[in-house]
């Protein structure tokens, strides 16, 4: 009686199935998702960041307002006419009716226009502390109106090289830097989100975070090899290498979700297709 010789199996099925399930086994992590700043904290540190930039002009202003403040809570030009009957004298500066009243008001109203330039002032502050933050950007390419290529939380320079350093990014990700024959194709409808505030869960701080999506002509060959899967890379987990990950588990990222459904601006871009 002959025995089975031990050895690989040459039933193609066998391998399809071993693959299947070394492939379930694998524990795909995606990496943590950056939460937006809470407005307590977000508060807090434009109030820092104003007291360091700009503490003799809040000084001053605030000095301002609590002599404006005592001169009219004090000034007899501007008493209400309310008197009751059982009083003393009115004060010869005090109006006698509400039309005199009202008259003296008006050349008080500009304190109106300053509330305004305060809250200008306030956003002009705002506006200089978003500036400075860190900034991160997350890149997604679909292909098909599937996830291939996605970059989360890729640290960025500035708001200028949001587009060319996303391809660039995705170029490295799709291994393109080692094969430059291959080339990124992708349409010029590129979309882009304004961006939010979200936390860096290292050090704690504040981040403006950007978004750019990119839709792709062509799979390059380094992605066609691997069908169903999306080149995925977190630079907020402790391991951000790439990695190919599940499209389905992918999309279910709610920033994937957003543009599947069509959200976002379009973006300036060329007439004809891009690649890189």
């Amino acid at each position: 009686m002959d025995l089975p010789k031990n050895g690989p199996s040459t039933n193609p099925t066998d391998d399809k199935d071993t693959s299947q399930a070394g492939q379930k086994s694998e524990h795909w992590d995606l990496g943590p998702d950056l939460k937006p700043s809470p407005l307590l904290k977000r508060g807090k540190s434009i109030f820092v960041y104003a007291i360091k930039n700009y503490l003799i002009q809040i000084i001053i202003m605030i000095l301002a307002l609590l002599v404006l403040g005592f001169a009219i809570l004090n000034w007899d030009v501007l008493l209400m006419p309310i008197h009751p009957q059982n009083t003393t004298a009115i004060p010869s500066a005090t109006p006698s009716n509400w039309a005199d009243w009202w008259m003296r008001v008006q050349s008080f109203l500009g304190m109106g226009t300053l509330l305004v330039a305060l809250f200008v002032w306030y956003s002009r502050i705002r506006d200089n502390w978003e500036d400075h933050l860190p900034k991160r950007m997350s890149v997604f390419f679909f292909y098909l109106g599937k996830p291939v290529i996605i970059c989360r939380y890729v640290w960025l320079a500035s708001e200028d090289d949001l587009r060319a350093w996303g391809q660039q990014v995705a170029a490295q990700a799709a291994d393109n830097e080692q094969r430059p024959e291959q080339r990124l194709k992708f349409s010029p409808e590129i979309k882009t989100r304004n961006p939010g505030l979200i936390i860096s869960e290292r050090d704690n701080t504040i981040c403006r975070h950007y978004e750019i999506c990119f839709q792709l002509n062509a799979l390059p060959p380094s992605l066609i090899k691997e069908s169903g899967m999306c080149r995925y890379q977190n630079f907020a987990s402790k391991d951000n290498r790439v990695h190919p990950v599940p499209q389905e588990l992918v999309a279910a990222l709610s920033e994937v979700t957003y543009w599947q459904m069509g959200g976002g601006c379009d973006c300036v871009s060329p007439d004809k297709p891009e690649q890189i």
